[in-house]
């Protein structure tokens, strides 16, 4: 019976250690790829999004805490202080003050990859010699509730970004990141209600 009890213990603590060996694993990936992120001030990005059978081209750009985004027909645009999203099938602009703290890729850009400041616990769910799975839990209440990322390993760049919220995954798949090289156009940032003639601006 002590032998029994015994085998049972070591085996727990066996898989303690891996368990804790995988967690540790996925932190450091998860650590490199945020800064990776962090070390290209401009950067461009093309995905796709994906939301059950339906498939949706989009586009960012970020320079430092400013960003562009295009999604379908809808357009965003950041100047660092404010947040312009153009509705063009209802003819509106919303204005709202930059969420800094959001992970959101549609939301907040600039920090969909950053996942190194603490919010986090991760888990690897499937990692190979070029390629791992990792999933971010946050450990307190999130409106993204879990967040799982694909990544290759070298040269280290996103795959996917999947957020899994309410039994809903909303999915977007990385096609491209290529750093900004050269002087960036910081209007493409920047909105201009004279190209919106006809919208209604609603300021929050």
């Amino acid at each position: 019976m002590k032998r029994v009890i015994a085998f049972i213990f070591t085996v727990l603590c066996t898989i303690n250690v891996m368990a804790q060996s995988g967690n540790d694993d996925a932190k450091r990936l998860i650590g490199n790829l945020s800064e990776q992120i962090r070390s290209m001030e401009n950067y461009e990005v093309s995905f796709t999004v994906v939301i059950g059978e339906q498939k949706i081209k989009g586009y960012y750009a970020v320079s430092g805490e400013k960003y562009y985004i295009s999604i379908g027909d809808a357009e965003v645009f950041c100047d660092g202080g404010a947040r312009y999203e153009v509705n063009p099938t209802n003819k509106e602009v919303t204005v709202d003050p930059v969420d800094n703290k959001s992970h959101n890729i549609l939301i907040n850009p600039t920090r969909a990859f950053d996942f190194i400041d603490g919010d986090f616990n991760f888990e690897l769910v499937a990692s190979d010699a070029t390629a791992a799975t990792i999933k971010l839990t946050p450990k307190a209440e999130s409106t993204l509730g879990t967040i799982v990322v694909d990544m290759q390993r070298e040269p280290i760049k996103p795959t996917a970004l999947a957020y899994e919220f309410d039994g809903q995954t909303i999915k977007f798949e990385v096609k491209s990141i290529d750093e900004l090289t050269g002087m960036v156009d910081i209007s493409m940032f920047t909105f201009d209600k004279n190209n919106y003639r006809g919208y209604e601006i609603i300021d929050f």
